[in-house]
């Protein structure tokens, strides 16, 4: 009698439990698949009634008819008696998409194999992980971009500029280089105050956005000076896309409350990986060499790097690109 009393309470227990688990909870026959049980928390998670689960495989209720994993899972506790799933996507009877982790077990009762399928509702979890890579990429993306112009900042083109450097050598790659600046930015801020001036650099930012492909970097260097890293490009092709922007400026016109601000111009120089460095700061160098010459030659213009220039065309202080 002790034993039929203690099995009957253990049941009584078991099933307590299973009716006020708060996770769904799904048993099968093991040897057919048939749903032979379910639990109101899964019946209130997926919306569907006792009866159209009862009597059904796995694969045959709504909720799982579209996951082919179902089946599979059930097959593999034939062999292997232990199945989960960390990200299941389930739909509810009324569309909406779920996400849930799925853990089924077989065990014996009364010398009968059952299974026993774990539900639990992800949803808040997965979204909240994706809520918080969202900011962590945020976060990211700000500490790598110039605040004004929305372009790359200078930290992140140095650190990038190495890394392509490298894999240029390695692929005995080009890279071309870009450096820029607005002709007479300083007497345009002290003429029309530091909001035209700002109002310049964003213009700037996205004209250089504009020409540049996927794996270029375009990033503001300092005050009104910008670098554009091309990966793989040529002398040629760097020069061509230097004279491209040099003449996009020359046709943009600020306007500043209602009035037309006189034309923008640019002078850029161009160097090239390795033809004129085999370092960032070599390179950089020849760049702001180029630049240098441009300003000389008559602003608004487009200077390419060359051994004829000479070391009297390079600028005295070279300390920035110390890297």
């Amino acid at each position: 009698m002790d034993t039929v009393k203690n099995l009957k309470t253990s049941e009584l227990r078991y099933r307590r439990l299973f009716e006020a688990a708060q996770d769904g909870i799904l048993i099968l026959n093991a040897e057919t698949g048939m749903i032979t049980d379910v639990n109101p928390f899964l019946i209130k998670m997926l919306g569907y009634s006792r009866e159209e689960f009862v009597e059904r495989k796995l694969w045959e209720v709504g909720a799982f008819k579209d996951i082919e994993a179902s089946q599979q899972a059930f097959e593999a506790l034939q062999e292997n008696e232990y199945i989960r799933y960390e990200d299941l996507p389930l739909k509810t009877r009324d569309g909406r998409l779920i996400q849930v982790e799925f853990v089924s077990n077989v065990y014996l009762v009364e010398n009968e194999k059952v299974i026993q399928c774990n539900i639990r509702d992800i949803t808040e979890r997965k979204q909240a992980q994706e809520a918080l890579l969202k900011s962590e990429a945020l976060l990211r993306e700000l500490s790598v971009r110039d605040h004004l112009t929305g372009l790359f900042n200078r930290r992140y083109m140095e650190e990038t500029l190495e890394r392509e450097l490298l894999r240029a050598a390695r692929k005995q790659l080009s890279l071309g280089i870009i450096m820029l600046d607005v002709d007479g930015f300083k007497q345009f801020n002290d003429t029309y105050g530091h909001i035209a001036g700002d109002a310049i650099l964003r213009e700037l930012g996205n004209l250089l956005r504009g020409h540049v492909r996927g794996e270029d970097i375009a990033s503001r260097y300092g005050g009104d000076e910008f670098i554009l890293v091309l990966p793989g490009a040529s002398r040629e092709v760097t020069r061509e896309r230097a004279e491209l922007i040099c003449a996009a400026a020359k046709e943009f016109h600020l306007q500043i409350e209602g009035k037309t601000l006189e034309a923008l111009t640019l002078s850029l120089g161009v160097a090239v990986f390795h033809q004129d460095g085999s370092t960032s700061a070599a390179v950089l160098r020849a760049a702001d060499a180029a630049l240098y010459r441009a300003k000389h030659e008559g602003r608004g213009r487009v200077v390419v790097s060359g051994w004829e220039s000479g070391p009297e065309a390079l600028p005295q202080d070279n300390k920035k690109y110390a890297m």
